[in-house]
C-alpha cells in the first residue's frame, strides 16, 4: 500500500514538476520572441523604408516625365466693342455724273501728278508722245467727271482775238490744251462755247458736243439748225471733216486737204472719255504729218465712235500743263479746247 502511494506521489511530482519548467521555458522562449520580432521589425522597416524604394521604386516614386515642346501662346482675345464705338468708314461721294462710272480712273480727292498724267477726283489725263524716224504726234486720253472739266477759251481779248496755244492754256489753268477751229479766219461756221451760240451760219462738216457728253458729226447738208439750237449744245466747232461713220475709219472726206499734214483732232469714245491728237508736220523735226486717212484710222485704233479733224498745219498744236509739247510753229489760235481741274467757269 505503501509503496502504491509512494508511486502515486512520485508520478503526481513528475507531472507538475515538468509543467512548472515549461512555464519558466515559456517566459524565457517569450522574452527571445519579443527580442526576435522586435529585430525582424527593425529589419522589415528598414526593408521598406531603405531599401525596396532603391532597389524597386514604385510608381508613385517615379519622376514627371519632362517635355520639350512649348506649349502655343494663345492669341490675346480682343477688347469687347460696342457697336457705338465701331469704326465706321464713311461712303464715298462721288464727284460730276460721271464720276462713279469711272470710278477706277479717279481720286478721292488728292491730286496724282506724274511726268505725263495728271488724276484727280475730276479728271485723269495721260499724254502719250510717239515719235518714229519720220513722224511724230501726241496722244492725250481723257477722262473727266464732268461736262464742265472740258472746256473751250478765246485769245487773250475775248471773242474774235487771238494768242499763243501754251499762253492760252496758262491763262486758263488747263492740264492739257488743243488749238481749236480757228473759227476767226472766216465768217462762216457755227460757233457755240461753253454753251453760248456766237454764230449760226452753214459752213461743211459740224462738231456737236452736246449737253450730254455725246459728240456728233453731221453734214453741212444734213445740218438743221434751229433743232441745233432746240438741242442746246456745249460745244459746236466748224471746220472737218469728219473722221468716223459708226467708229469705223471714213475712206472719203469732205475735204480737199487730205494729204499728209500737220494735224490737231478731237475724238469720242462715251460720255466722259475723249482723245485729243495733235501731230506735227512740214519742219524741222523731221516729222512729215499724217493723212487724213492715217488720222481716220488713228483713232479707230484708240476705239472712238466719233472723230473731227480742226485747224491744221502751223495752227496745230498741243500743251500740257501750261508748256507747249508739239512744234512751235509761231502761229497765233482764235481758241483752244482743253481740260481743266478747276470748276469754276473760265473763257479767255
Amino acid at each position: 500500500m505503501g509503496t502504491a502511494v509512494d508511486s502515486t506521489v512520485e508520478n503526481e511530482q513528475e507531472r507538475t514538476i515538468p509543467s512548472t519548467r515549461k512555464k519558466r521555458m515559456g517566459i524565457g522562449t517569450m522574452l527571445a520572441l519579443d527580442a526576435l520580432c522586435i529585430a525582424v521589425g527593425l529589419n522589415v522597416f528598414a526593408w521598406f523604408h531603405h531599401v525596396r524604394d532603391y532597389y524597386f521604386p514604385t510608381e508613385t516614386a517615379e519622376a514627371a516625365p519632362i517635355t520639350l515642346i512649348t506649349p502655343t501662346p494663345q492669341p490675346t482675345p480682343a477688347p469687347e466693342t460696342t457697336p457705338e464705338a465701331e469704326a465706321t468708314e464713311p461712303p464715298r461721294v462721288y464727284s460730276g455724273v460721271w464720276g462713279e462710272k469711272f470710278a477706277d480712273k479717279f481720286t478721292d480727292g488728292e491730286v496724282e501728278q506724274t511726268e505725263y498724267s495728271y488724276r484727280s477726283e475730276n479728271v485723269f489725263v495721260t499724254v502719250t508722245p510717239v515719235k518714229t524716224q519720220n513722224l511724230s504726234y501726241t496722244v492725250a486720253d481723257i477722262y473727266i467727271s464732268d461736262l464742265k472739266y472740258l472746256r473751250t477759251a478765246f485769245g487773250p481779248k475775248g471773242y474774235g482775238s487771238r494768242g499763243y496755244t501754251a499762253d492760252l492754256a496758262q491763262a486758263n489753268g488747263a492740264v492739257v490744251a488743243l488749238s481749236g477751229d480757228y473759227y476767226s479766219f472766216r465768217r462762216e461756221g457755227v460757233v457755240v462755247r461753253n454753251g453760248t451760240l456766237y454764230r449760226d451760219t452753214r459752213f461743211d462738216d459740224v462738231c456737236i458736243l452736246l449737253g450730254d457728253g455725246r459728240m456728233v458729226t453731221i453734214p453741212n447738208s444734213e445740218l438743221d439748225i434751229d433743232a441745233l439750237k432746240e438741242a442746246s449744245p456745249w460745244q459746236v466747232w466748224s471746220f472737218g471733216p469728219r473722221l468716223l461713220e459708226d467708229g469705223k475709219a471714213m475712206t472719203s472726206f469732205n475735204s480737199t486737204v487730205v494729204r499728209a499734214n500737220p494735224r490737231a483732232a478731237i475724238g469720242y469714245v462715251e460720255p466722259g472719255h475723249y482723245y485729243f491728237v495733235q501731230v506735227d508736220g512740214r519742219n524741222k523735226n523731221g516729222s512729215r504729218g499724217m493723212t487724213m486717212q492715217q488720222l481716220a484710222q488713228l483713232f479707230e485704233e484708240l476705239g472712238c465712235e466719233t472723230a473731227y479733224n480742226l485747224d491744221g498745219g502751223e495752227t496745230a498744236g498741243i500743251a500740257w500743263m501750261g508748256e507747249l509739247l508739239s512744234y512751235a510753229y509761231g502761229r497765233t489760235v482764235s481758241d483752244i479746247i482743253y481740260i481743266t481741274d478747276q470748276s469754276a467757269d473760265t473763257e479767255g
